[in-house]
């Protein structure tokens, strides 16, 4: 038994001086609790896009990734007796050229992230309306109850993407959908 508790207390003090010479990789390193800070921002209509930059990271001068582009969010009621309503974008679309894509994530608030995407060494991401299927299915509500007096229920909405470079764009916007009426 004896003999094999150096060899194997050895191998322990080598293996943790090894392990100890490696230094943290960016990613790893704790997040700074001032958030990201805000490059660019644009509003219409009450829904906002911006393009931001991790705490820690040189902020460059010229970003390279770009706004998300999401037209049209809808919100859809299939069959008009079931309060059940369908969210979907026409399409969802970045890019980063030369920096890669890394991740899309369309999130609703009330439900957390619904869709996500990763990237494999391309410089832009295209998701078409049809890749998310009907949509994601949420209540479509009373007459009123999005605050919008003629239709159902209000959803928000988050889409994040993010480049190798750690330059993340985002898209806030609600979309309304149309009143169940039993």
């Amino acid at each position: 038994m004896r003999k094999y508790l150096v060899p194997l207390f050895v191998v322990m003090v080598l293996g943790t001086a090894v392990f100890s010479l490696f230094d943290r990789v960016r990613g790893q390193e704790p997040v700074d609790s001032t958030g990201p800070t805000s490059l660019r921002a644009e509003t219409s209509g009450g829904n906002v896009r911006e393009i931001t930059v991790d705490p820690g990271i040189d902020a460059p001068e010229e970003p390279n990734i770009g706004f998300i582009d999401s037209p049209s969010a809808t919100c859809y009621q299939p069959n008009p007796a079931r309060d059940a309503c369908y969210i979907n974008w026409y399409y969802l679309s970045v890019s980063a050229s030369p920096n890669y894509m890394i991740t899309m994530t369309a999130t609703l608030n009330d439900f957390g992230p619904v869709a996500h995407t990763q990237g494999f060494f391309q410089t832009s991401m295209y998701i078409p309306y049809n890749m998310l299927g009907d949509g994601v299915q949420v209540a479509c509500g009373p007459l009123g109850a999005g605050g919008n007096p003629t239709l159902g229920n209000a959803y928000a909405y988050t889409i994040r993407a993010r480049d190798s470079a750690s330059l993340s764009s985002a898209n806030y916007g609600t979309v309304y959908c149309p009143a169940y009426n039993p």
